[in-house]
C-alpha cells in the first residue's frame, strides 16, 4: 500500500490555505497531491489540494488546467476567479467572481471581484463592493488593514477618474489621522491628495509615507528603497506641477531612473552605454516607464534638452509586461502613447509620428489630443508658413468634420493670424457634428465661451453652456465647473427671468446633492430662488440670517436717520474741469478786484485825468522823458537838433519854416553794413 493516501493528505491540509498563512510546505504538498492522483485521478480532494499548491507556488497557468478538469466543476470558484485575475483575464475573473456569490467563499469572492473592477478601472463598482464587505464585518487576520488600503486606493482613483463630482467620497480634503499611521494608507491619502490637486498637503503626506517606508520592519535596506520608489516617482510628479523644476530634478537623483551618459551623443553615439545601476530602486515595469516619461517631460525644459536622446531612452524603457500588477492603467497608457508620438515628431521622425498618432486613434478614436499630434505631423512639412499649414488642416477637417483636435488645430491656427471669427466658426462646426461625449467636453466649451466673451457675445455664452449644462447633467459623472459656470452664467443679469432663474436652481441643487459643503453652490442655491418662495431652507453651511442680524439695532439706525453726502462747499467745484454740452471744458470766470474809498482822504482832484495828463507823472525810459521835454527831431523846444521858426514874408503875414541844425547831408551816403565776412 502506498505511503500516499487520502487519509494523510488530509492531515498535511490541516494548515494549508489559499492565502499561504500557514506552515506547510507547498512543494511537499503538491507531491503529495500527485502521487494520490497517480492512484485515483478523479479524487476531488486531491485535484483540489493540487490547485491550491500551484496557487501558492504562483503557478497559475497549470493551477487553472486542474481547475478546469470536469470533477471540479462547480467547485473551487474562488480559486479559479483567483488564478484568471492573476493571469490578467479580469473580465473572465470579474464574471466568474461575480456569478459564484452564495457560498462559504462568497466574502474572498467579493475580494476577487472588487480587485478585478479596480483593475479594469470600473472604480465605483470596486468602491461599491468594498463598502458592502465594510457592513459585513471582518474574518479573517489584518483584513481590516488590508480594507482600509484598498479602500484608500479606490477613493483615490474615483478621484483621478471622476474630477471633483468624487472629491468627497474619500472625505473631502481631511485626512483621517489613523491613515497617518501605517505607510500604505499614508501614501494612498497622499495620492488622494495629489487627484484632488492639493499638491501643498500631498508633498506633506508623501514625506510621512517616506518616513514611514524607511522604518518598515523586516527589510533590508534594498528592500525599503523599493518600497518607497513610488512615493519618490510621485513626488517628482508633484514638484513638476508646482512648477518647482529644479527641486524635481533633484528628487530625480533619488530614483535610478534608466538614462544614458550625456556626452559625445553626435560623434562616438557607439560610446554611450547604461548606467551601471539599471533602476535598483524601480522593480515594477510600470513604475519604471512612468518615472522615465516624468524624467523626460522636466528635463524637455532644460536648454541642452535632446529629443534624439530623449526618443532612445523611452524605447529602452518601455519594456512589455504580462504581470497584472504591473500593468499600467487605461489613463497612463493613453498619456505614454501620445507622449512617445510628440517625442517622434521632435525628433524630426515625421511618418513615425503620424503612425504612432493614427495608431493610438484606433483604439482611442475620441482622443482630441491624438488627433492635434496627428494633424501637426501632417502639416510638419509647412511649418514655415502659417498659411500653407492653415490650408493643409482646413482639408483634413473638411475630411474629418467632427475631429474635435483637427478643428481645435484649426482654430489655433486661424487665431493666430488674428481670425477670431474664423477660429469661432471651426468651433461652432465641430460642436454641430461632433458626438455629445466630444462636443460638450470642458475645453471645447471653454474654448468657445472664451471666444465669445472676446467679441463681447454674452447671449451666445449663456446659450452654449446651457446646452453644455444639459448634457451634463444627465451624466453619471458631472462635469462641476462646467455646471457652476452655466448657473452662474443665468444669473449674471440684473433682472434674471423666473426660467433663469428655475434653470440656475436645478443645476445648483444637483451640484450641491454631490458636493453638500460646497459654499459656491450653497449660495448660488439661495440667490437662485425664487423671491415669492418662502419655503426655501438655507443650505445648512450657509450663516443663517437671524445670526447675521442678532448684533444689528435696527430702531437705532432708523433713529439715526439715512446718510447724507458733505455739503458742497462751491456749487462750481464739482464743475471744474468738466466738459459742457458742447463738449468743450467750462472755464470760470475771475472775480474783478475792487478798492474801498476811504473817506478820511481827500480825494485826487485829478484822478477823473488820464495818467499821463496828471501833473505828478513821470514817464519812464530815456526815450519818454525826452519826449516830454519836447527835444524830439522836429519838436518845438530847444537843445533838440531842430525845431521851429516864423518868418515875415514879404507881402505880410507869418509862417512857421523848420529849423534843421546841423550838417544834414553828414550821415547821407552812409550805408549799414551788412554782417558777415567781405
Amino acid at each position: 500500500m502506498s505511503q500516499y493516501t487520502p487519509a494523510t493528505l488530509e492531515s498535511l491540509l490541516s494548515t494549508l490555505s489559499i492565502a499561504g498563512g500557514g506552515e506547510a510546505d507547498h512543494a511537499s504538498i503538491l507531491k503529495h497531491a500527485n502521487n494520490v492522483l497517480k492512484s485515483e485521478k478523479s479524487h476531488k480532494r486531491a485535484l483540489h489540494t493540487k490547485a491550491v499548491a500551484l496557487i501558492n507556488l504562483d503557478r497559475y497557468e497549470d493551477a487553472l488546467a486542474v481547475l478546469s478538469q470536469a470533477e471540479l466543476a462547480g467547485q473551487a470558484i474562488l480559486e479559479r476567479a483567483y488564478c484568471l485575475y492573476k493571469l490578467g483575464r479580469l473580465e473572465d475573473a470579474l464574471a466568474t467572481a461575480a456569478g459564484g456569490r452564495g457560498g462559504r467563499d462568497e466574502r474572498g469572492l467579493k475580494h476577487v471581484e472588487a480587485q478585478a473592477a479596480y483593475r479594469l478601472e470600473k472604480f465605483g463598482q470596486a468602491a461599491g463592493i468594498y463598502a458592502d464587505l465594510s457592513r459585513g464585518g471582518y474574518q479573517a487576520e489584518n483584513e481590516d488593514y488590508d480594507m482600509s488600503v484598498n479602500v484608500g486606493a479606490t477613493n483615490a482613483q474615483l478621484v483621478w477618474a471622476n474630477g471633483s463630482a468624487a472629491a468627497g467620497i474619500g472625505g473631502g480634503d481631511k485626512v483621517d489621522r489613523g491613515a497617518l499611521d501605517a505607510f500604505e494608507t499614508a501614501f494612498n491619502a497622499a495620492c488622494g491628495a495629489v487627484a484632488r490637486g492639493a499638491f501643498g498637503q500631498a508633498l506633506v503626506l508623501l514625506k510621512r509615507a517616506k518616513e514611514l517606508g524607511m522604518l518598515l520592519e523586516d527589510l533590508s535596506e534594498e528592500e525599503r528603497r523599493v518600497e518607497i520608489a513610488p512615493v519618490l516617482a510621485q513626488e517628482v510628479y508633484v514638484l513638476a506641477k508646482m512648477g518647482r523644476w529644479e527641486e524635481a530634478l533633484e528628487r530625480l537623483k533619488d530614483l535610478d531612473v534608466p538614462r544614458f551618459a550625456k556626452k559625445k551623443f553626435y560623434t562616438e553615439i557607439d560610446t554611450w552605454a547604461w548606467g551601471a545601476n539599471l533602476s535598483a530602486s524601480i522593480t515594477d515595469t510600470s513604475l519604471k516607464v512612468i518615472a522615465t516619461n516624468n524624467e523626460i517631460a522636466i528635463t524637455s525644459r532644460l536648454p541642452d534638452y535632446n529629443p534624439h536622446l530623449s526618443l532612445i531612452t523611452s524605447a529602452q524603457s518601455s519594456t512589455i509586461t504580462t504581470t497584472i500588477s504591473s500593468k499600467a492603467f487605461l489613463f497612463q497608457s493613453k498619456i505614454l502613447n501620445r507622449n512617445r508620438a510628440i517625442q517622434e515628431l521632435e525628433a524630426g521622425k515625421t511618418q513615425a509620428a503620424k503612425k504612432q498618432a493614427q495608431a493610438h486613434l484606433q483604439t482611442h478614436p475620441y482622443d482630441s489630443e491624438a488627433s492635434v499630434i496627428l494633424a501637426a505631423a501632417r502639416a510638419h512639412g509647412d511649418s514655415s508658413s502659417n498659411s500653407n499649414s492653415t490650408s493643409k488642416v482646413e482639408k483634413l477637417v473638411e475630411k474629418n468634420p467632427g475631429d474635435v483636435g483637427l478643428s481645435l488645430t484649426l482654430a489655433q491656427l486661424r487665431m493666430r493670424s488674428g481670425n477670431i471669427t474664423g477660429a469661432i466658426t471651426a468651433v461652432e462646426n465641430v460642436m454641430s457634428a461632433a458626438v455629445d461625449e466630444q462636443k460638450y467636453l470642458p475645453g471645447v466649451v471653454g474654448l468657445l465661451v472664451g471666444l465669445y466673451s472676446h467679441q463681447g457675445r454674452r447671449q451666445h455664452v449663456k446659450e452654449v453652456l446651457a446646452r453644455a449644462s444639459g448634457y451634463w447633467m444627465t451624466c453619471a459623472t458631472p462635469n462641476h465647473p462646467l455646471l457652476r459656470a452655466s448657473a452662474k452664467s443665468h444669473l449674471d443679469t440684473p433682472t434674471p427671468s423666473p426660467t433663469d432663474l428655475s434653470t440656475a436652481n436645478s443645476i445648483f441643487t444637483l451640484l450641491l446633492s454631490q458636493t453638500p459643503q460646497d459654499p459656491f453652490s450653497s449660495a448660488g442655491l439661495l440667490a437662485s430662488s425664487s423671491p415669492s418662495t418662502t419655503t426655501t431652507t438655507p443650505p445648512q453651511n450657509l450663516t443663517p440670517l437671524q445670526t447675521l442680524l442678532s448684533k444689528t439695532d435696527a430702531a437705532a439706525l432708523e433713529a439715526a436717520g439715512v446718510a447724507q453726502p458733505p455739503p458742497r462747499k462751491r456749487a462750481l467745484e464739482e464743475d471744474a474741469g468738466a466738459k459742457g454740452s458742447a463738449g468743450k471744458a467750462v472755464v470760470r470766470k475771475k472775480k474783478k478786484k475792487t478798492h474801498k474809498f476811504d473817506t478820511n482822504k481827500t480825494p485826487d482832484p485829478e484822478r477823473w485825468l488820464p495818467v499821463r495828463d496828471r501833473s505828478g507823472y513821470k514817464p519812464k525810459g530815456k526815450k519818454a522823458r525826452a519826449r516830454a521835454a519836447g527835444a524830439t527831431q522836429g519838436g518845438g523846444g530847444g537843445g533838440g537838433g531842430g525845431g521851429e521858426e516864423s518868418m515875415e514874408l514879404a507881402g505880410g503875414g507869418r509862417v512857421d519854416v523848420l529849423k534843421v541844425h546841423g550838417n544834414v547831408n553828414a550821415n547821407k551816403g552812409k550805408k549799414k553794413k551788412k554782417g558777415g565776412r567781405w
